[in-house]
């Protein structure tokens, strides 16, 4: 199940996903594949990861253990270690093709400009809804997410356990940033709208019970193929026998 996301980004032309799985379904997993993909494809040669900043070791353990893809952390703490050591000249993305960011580090205005001046071609927002909801630090957060959207070539993952929280403006300004003309779905009602059947290829939501089964044959152990083995004798002779033999 979670080749899902994979097989739906291989399907667009620029990444815009949605994912929305359940709490311990897998999206770190399920992002990782996307870009370790885009990278083995050479479609895509630089990545950053915006998170929480408690989410900040646990996102560049997951991507270099799983995926083989070492990064380097951008927060309060590290960046100004991390400036002082890149090479005279040098661009943070081009020394660092990787980097997981702080979001708190990167909502401030000085820090912003400077990130969407280097800002590589695919982004990993992790927490996606704390960028959409009312309030100052949400707000910059959400138009920070705008303006990286706005390069209509820029592939962008956004995950969530939670994308509808109840706010209804900010589901849909979480919507948005994988097109703008999904605010329009605010005053849609017909299921069959040509809008709700776009936004089904952007957007993927799991829930717990809708991989039950897929749980269950994993704990009776027949989740994958059981592989069935024998050992067979034989005799050598020809050629191979003397061979051996020798």
């Amino acid at each position: 199940y979670q080749l899902v996301p994979l097989l739906m980004a291989l399907r667009l032309e620029t990444v815009r996903l949605l994912i929305a799985d359940d709490v311990g379904i897998g999206k770190t997993i399920e992002a990782g594949l996307i870009v370790r993909e885009l990278m083995d494809r050479n479609e895509i040669s630089k990545l950053a990861v915006l998170c929480p900043p408690h989410l900040v070791e646990q996102w560049q353990s997951e991507l270099e253990n799983r995926f083989n893809l070492q990064s380097v952390a951008l927060t309060s703490a590290t960046a100004s270690r991390i400036e002082r050591e890149l090479p005279y000249g040098a661009n943070l993305t081009d020394h660092y093709p990787i980097i997981v960011v702080s979001l708190d580090y990167i909502k401030s205005e000085r820090h912003r400009e400077h990130f969407l001046s280097i800002a590589p071609e695919c982004i990993i927002v992790d927490e996606a809804h704390t960028c959409s909801s009312t309030g100052q630090g949400r707000q910059l957060r959400f138009e920070l997410l705008q303006r990286l959207a706005s390069d209509d070539e820029r592939h962008l993952l956004l995950l969530t356990a939670t994308p509808h929280s109840g706010n209804e403006t900010a589901f849909y300004n979480l919507l948005s940033l994988l097109h703008p003309k999904f605010l329009e779905l605010e005053h849609v009602t017909d299921a069959r709208h040509p809008l709700r059947q776009e936004l089904a290829r952007h957007f993927v939501q799991r829930r717990r019970k809708d991989i039950e089964e897929w749980q269950q044959a994993i704990e009776a152990g027949t989740g994958f193929p059981r592989r069935m083995k024998a050992e067979v004798t034989y005799k050598l002779t020809g050629a191979w026998g003397a061979f051996f033999d020798a």
